[in-house]
C-alpha cells in the first residue's frame, strides 16, 4: 500500500509544473509540528519540526500539505501549522543577523573613513607644507630678480663709469701732448729770447766799441 502510495506520489509530482513543486514556507508560532506519513493524524509520525523551521510545501489535499522539510524527509502537515512569512521569531532573529552584519559593515565603513580622513589631514598638511614652500620660493625669486636687476643697473652704471673714465684718460692723454707741445715752445721761446738778448748786448757792445775807436781816432787826427 506504501509503495503504491510513493508510487502516485511520484508520478504526481512529475506531472506539477516545475514552479510548484517546491514552495518556501515556515512552521507558525507553535512549538513543534508533526509530520506524517499521509494526511491523517492516524498515520504515523516521520519527523517533528520545530518553529520557524523552513520547509518546502509540494502540494495541498485538503487541510493537509505534503512538504519536504529541513533533513530532506517528506511528509504531511496540517496546513494550519503553516505560514507563508517567517514567524516573528524568525523574523526577529533574521533582523538580528541583518543588524550585526550592517553594524559590522558600519563599522568597516567608519574604519575607511578614519583612514581616509587621516590621510586628507597628512594630505593638508603636505598641502600647507608646500604652498609655504611655494611662497618661500617666490619671495627668493623675487630677491633674486630684483637683485638681477640692481646688478643690471650697476653693469649699466660701471659700463658708464668705465666709458666716462676712458674718455676722461685719452682727454689726459691729449691735454698731456698739448701741455708738451706747449712746454717745448716755450723752451723755445725762452732759449730765442735768451739768444736776442745776447746777441742784443753783443751787437750793443760791438757798435759801443765801434764809436768809442772812431772817436778815439778822430782824436788822434
Amino acid at each position: 500500500m506504501r509503495i503504491r502510495n510513493h508510487i502516485a506520489l511520484l508520478a504526481v509530482l512529475l506531472l506539477m509544473p516545475a514552479q510548484g513543486r517546491a514552495q518556501q514556507i515556515y512552521v507558525s508560532d507553535v512549538q513543534e509540528i508533526t509530520v506524517r506519513t499521509g494526511p491523517s493524524l492516524d498515520n504515523k509520525i516521520v519527523q517533528m519540526v520545530r518553529s520557524g523551521t523552513r520547509i518546502e510545501k509540494i502540494r495541498d489535499e485538503g487541510e493537509w500539505a505534503m512538504v519536504r522539510t529541513d533533513t530532506g524527509k517528506e511528509g504531511w502537515v496540517l496546513k494550519r501549522y503553516l505560514s507563508a512569512e517567517a514567524p516573528v521569531k524568525v523574523q526577529f532573529e533574521d533582523f538580528k543577523a541583518r543588524n550585526a552584519d550592517l553594524v559590522e559593515k558600519a563599522g568597516k565603513v567608519e574604519a575607511i573613513i578614519g583612514k581616509y580622513e587621516e590621510e586628507n589631514k597628512n594630505l593638508q598638511k603636505n598641502l600647507a607644507a608646500s604652498q609655504t614652500e611655494a611662497a618661500k620660493l617666490k619671495s627668493e625669486y623675487e630677491t633674486l630678480s630684483k637683485a638681477n636687476a640692481n646688478v643690471a643697473e650697476m653693469t649699466k652704471s660701471f659700463q658708464e663709469m668705465r666709458a666716462a673714465h676712458d674718455a676722461a684718460k685719452q682727454e689726459m692723454e691729449r691735454l698731456r701732448r698739448e701741455n708738451e707741445t706747449l712746454r717745448d715752445i716755450s723752451d723755445v721761446k725762452w732759449f730765442l729770447a735768451g739768444a736776442g738778448v745776447f746777441f742784443g748786448g753783443w751787437l750793443f757792445g760791438y757798435l759801443l766799441g765801434r764809436s768809442a775807436r772812431k772817436k778815439a781816432n778822430r782824436a788822434y787826427l
